[in-house]
């Protein structure tokens, strides 16, 4: 996996600018439309990161993005997920660990195992730094069935990247209270396709009762002005793996709360439902 999985942010961005190079954009018109959404970030006090490096529009509109969040944005732009960046504006890099994550441990442990070891490897590699823990990769009704007290205790928070932002918050503050943990303790992290009027009503939902930010990536880093244009829908995900060239290849798949939009193999899809007693 390490081998393979830091190749996609780059990948990805190069394949987004290359596909935008036909469009001439204007960087005041684009500044300009972000300066709304700091204005309402400001005034909301919407705390959020910038997660907009794999499909920005292209590399200098991102820059000149980071750049004004500084300026303009210091006390609620919490980082931003691109290192180089971060390092070149002295602010914080932000993230989590991957969908491939899970998803390599359930070709080599198995789907029923896969979510809690993969937060044990985690912890015990970072030994309770980095850490938000994303949810979602084989739903996550089946990431809280495994979660365990030590687990929810470590954790800084939880990352819902799809599904219903209230329903899957709702069901993190239930599982926490089950634990006999303070949700407000905790912080819920949003980054599904979020802009900030959407970004602002679920935060006003969930506000007092779990702390709330949000990784907003295409909204902030692709948003050009351009009439017509739609920022491009890449992914990558992983679709096999082994531990050693010696072992067989594994498929492996990704769930997500939307259930219908799983991504790999269709037979291995029924198998992981089943294994996890999800509907399919």
């Amino acid at each position: 996996l390490y081998k393979v999985t830091l190749y996609e942010v780059p990948i990805l961005a190069t394949v987004a600018e290359l596909r935008n190079r036909r469009y001439k954009v204007d960087t005041a018109l684009a500044l300009s439309r972000l300066d709304e959404k700091i204005a309402l970030a400001n005034a909301e006090e919407l705390v959020f990161s910038e997660f907009g490096t794999r499909r920005r529009f292209s590399s200098d509109l991102h820059e000149a993005v980071v750049a004004r969040l500084k300026r303009d944005c210091p006390k609620y732009c919490a980082g931003t997920s691109n290192v180089w960046l971060a390092m070149k504006y002295n602010l914080i890099p932000v993230g989590t660990f991957p969908h491939e994550w899970m998803m390599f441990h359930s070709g080599v442990f198995g789907y029923k195992r896969a979510n809690y070891l993969g937060l044990e490897d985690w912890i015990k590699v970072y030994d309770g730094a980095l850490g938000t823990a994303l949810i979602d990769t084989f739903t996550t009704a089946s990431f809280l069935h495994t979660l365990t007290l030590k687990q929810a205790k470590l954790l800084d928070g939880f990352r819902q990247d799809s599904g219903d932002e209230k329903v899957i918050g709702d069901m993190i503050i239930a599982r926490l209270e089950e634990f006999g943990i303070d949700p407000r303790t905790k912080l819920l992290v949003f980054s599904n396709a979020l802009n900030f009027p959407k970004y602002k009503e679920v935060a006003d939902y969930f506000r007092g009762r779990i702390k709330v930010s949000a990784g907003i990536g295409t909204n902030l880093t692709c948003d050009p002005g351009i009439p017509g244009y739609k920022a491009a829908n890449i992914v990558m995900k992983l679709s096999r793996c082994r531990m050693s060239s010696k072992d067989p290849w594994e498929k492996v798949i990704k769930i997500s709360d939307d259930l219908g939009k799983h991504m790999g193999d269709d037979f291995e899809f029924t198998i992981a439902t089943h294994e996890l007693h999800l509907q399919s």
